[in-house]
């Protein structure tokens, strides 16, 4: 009965994961960035969903802030040992 009552004012579980990329972007509104605020001050696992995806969302972000990303020699040697071994089968599939 209490969940009955609560509908109106507090998003589910289901609703909240559905709008969490948009509270995390601040472009929920009114009733809806209420019923979500609401919902995630009581639910632990909607809580910590919000958080990993605000640690995710960040991580990502710093990824894009390096001036210049050197890769390692051991990488770039993977890189053109692939290409070199994938060469010599290009002229096949463009002939």
């Amino acid at each position: 009965m209490l969940n009955v009552l609560l509908k109106p004012w507090i998003a589910s579980c289901h609703e909240t994961r559905d709008r969490l990329s948009d509270f995390v972007d601040g472009e929920l509104q009114g009733r809806s960035l209420a019923r979500v605020r609401r919902h995630l001050s009581r639910c632990d696992r909607c809580r910590a969903m919000l958080e990993s995806l605000s640690r995710t969302l960040e991580q990502l972000r710093s990824l894009g802030s390096s001036d210049q990303i050197v890769p390692q020699p051991a990488t770039a040697r993977a890189v053109v040992a692939r290409i070199q071994r994938d060469e010599p089968n290009r002229g096949m599939r463009d002939g």
